[in-house]
């Protein structure tokens, strides 16, 4: 709010600045035009909330514009990757894309929602999830999560992986470790797999996609074809997959 006040005292500023330099346009002083402004201004401060609100309305559509385009461009990357795990037919009429962290609260609130759609849409949907541990700074353990559901996928099992974990409250080492044993990993196989570098190089490659859409600045954030949802609004969600499946 300081820097747009700051920029729109500026602007008022040259605005003043070339009245008062357009000579016989006016028989003005600078210092009169400034003070009339300044007035202005005073006994209408609104127009300065007023401008305020659309300019974020203007950001808020260009960021939605050039994510679209942006989704657009990377469809297959974000709903074909051979390496992502999914659940559902892989012909499915409506692909949904989930990008989530293991320790995030709004994507735990969701996961009923997204474990629930493939079943209640009777196999018309499939839900791709993409792992995207941002928390991993602060929690420690959202990467070794993330790590741990894709070496479950190769045993077959991340989907058991994956819900099991996100119904933790937290997460730890020691949690996720018995979490893999709780769901029937070979756990000499399970932690070969945990250290491969091709898991490591798969998360970073979606943190890297991910990047590519300026609407995603955090999670869970979930794709709808053309259309996102930030945040776990699983009404929006239903709307979305309504639609598509009636389109």
């Amino acid at each position: 709010m300081r820097i747009f006040l700051m920029t729109t005292i500026a602007t008022v500023a040259l605005m003043t600045s070339s009245c008062a330099q357009a000579g016989s346009t006016t028989d003005m002083s600078k210092t009169e035009i400034q003070e009339l402004v300044r007035a202005y201004i005073m006994e209408n401060p609104e127009i300065i909330r007023d401008a305020f609100i659309e300019l974020q309305k203007k950001e808020a559509a260009q960021e939605e514009e050039l994510s679209r385009v942006s989704i657009a461009a990377a469809k297959d990357a974000l709903e074909n990757d051979p390496r992502d795990m999914f659940v559902g037919p892989k012909d499915a009429k409506v692909t949904i894309v989930e990008f989530f962290d293991y320790n995030c609260g709004f994507c735990k609130r969701a996961t009923p929602w997204v474990k629930g759609a493939v079943k209640k849409y009777n196999g018309d949907v499939r839900i791709v999830f993409k792992e995207l541990p941002i928390l991993d700074d602060r929690t420690k353990t959202s990467r070794l999560a993330a790590r741990a559901a894709l070496a479950a996928g190769r045993q077959g099992k991340y989907s058991e992986m994956h819900y099991a974990l996100m119904d933790q409250k937290r997460l730890s080492g020691d949690i996720i470790r018995e979490t893999a044993e709780k769901v029937g990993l070979d756990m000499r196989k399970y932690k070969a797999d945990l250290a491969d570098p091709s898991i490591d190089k798969h998360i970073n490659d979606t943190l890297q996609l991910a990047n590519r859409v300026p609407a995603l600045t955090g999670t869970p954030f979930f794709l709808v074809g053309d259309e996102y949802v930030s945040g776990a609004d699983t009404d929006r969600l239903e709307q979305l997959v309504e639609a598509a499946l009636a389109g």
